[in-house]
């Protein structure tokens, strides 16, 4: 739940000062591609990237409505700019895979942004699966951007300087790991391990996801050497990420909410750790 009990490197990097979004044409000649470009810091990331005159932007998106909304939008400021909105639904692997057939038509990929990703919320919730059959918030935030990745491989080996950055989370710190540990010590695999239905604890599924998307990040560094891998924790933002959330006016829920708002930062603030990265 909001509060705690967080370490303190997430207070220490909240509150940190924050370099400035990073200037100038630093993506001229590079195709960049964002997943979940059209809320929260995707959203303002994109806008940031926009202003750094990529040939080619790509928001993957699940709802092509509000990504053309988006183009509309940064249009305005940067007529010129070259960008396209394509479906991508993470909950489908087949879409993955129709997608990364699609984007063949730019000829390479030299930025993929991992950054789309759900939170269910803190409190105890029903075990959802995706119509692939594994839990949604583990296909959504892990099994698919390392889906995405793979798959665009030979997209991004065709840049000069390919670079692949997961949007992570500083809560991986204080994910629970007796899922993986019991999975490796009885020589189980660790999918089947977090698609049991009962062993699944709402609460603590995203913290889980975010572990595993850096223990796949630290493995893809070591694998890949020819690509630039990095795993960018934005910090706490302000965003509709939790919007599955059961917001309540208890003494608790109070508490919680007066929390968040005291420690996270704007969203615009929060995209500057995947610009930075990206540059």
């Amino acid at each position: 739940m909001f509060g705690g009990p967080y370490p303190w490197s997430l207070y220490c990097g909240q509150w940190s000062i924050l370099p400035p979004a990073p200037k100038g044409n630093y993506l001229k000649d590079k195709v960049v591609v964002i997943t979940g470009a059209t809320s929260g810091v995707g959203l303002e990331a994109s806008k940031q990237f926009a202003d750094a005159s990529p040939e080619q932007l790509i928001f993957a998106v699940r709802s092509v409505e509000a990504g053309e909304k988006l183009l509309g939008q940064i249009r305005k400021a940067h007529p010129n700019l070259q960008d396209k909105v394509m479906y991508l639904d993470l909950t489908d692997l087949q879409n993955i895979k129709d997608f990364s057939e699609a984007i063949k038509v730019f000829g390479r990929v030299d930025i993929l942004i991992n950054n789309a990703g759900i939170n269910p919320n803190f409190d105890e919730g029903p075990y959802k699966s995706t119509k692939d059959g594994y839990e949604r918030v583990f296909q959504t935030n892990v099994l698919s951007p390392f889906l995405t990745t793979l798959l665009l491989l030979p997209l991004l080996r065709k840049s000069s300087d390919p670079k692949v950055i997961f949007t992570g989370s500083d809560v991986h710190h204080i994910a629970p790991s007796d899922l993986i540990e019991t999975a490796l010590q009885n020589g189980q695999s660790i999918i089947s391990a977090y698609n049991d239905e009962g062993k699944y604890h709402n609460p603590t599924r995203y913290y889980e996801s975010k572990l595993l998307l850096q223990i796949l990040s630290r493995n893809l560094i070591k694998t890949l050497p020819d690509i630039t891998t990095i795993n960018v924790n934005p910090g706490l933002a302000m965003t509709n990420l939790g919007r599955d959330f059961n917001l309540s006016l208890s003494p608790s829920g109070i508490v919680g909410i007066l929390w968040f708002v005291a420690n996270a930062r704007s969203a615009s603030k929060a995209a500057r750790n995947l610009t930075s990265a990206a540059a």
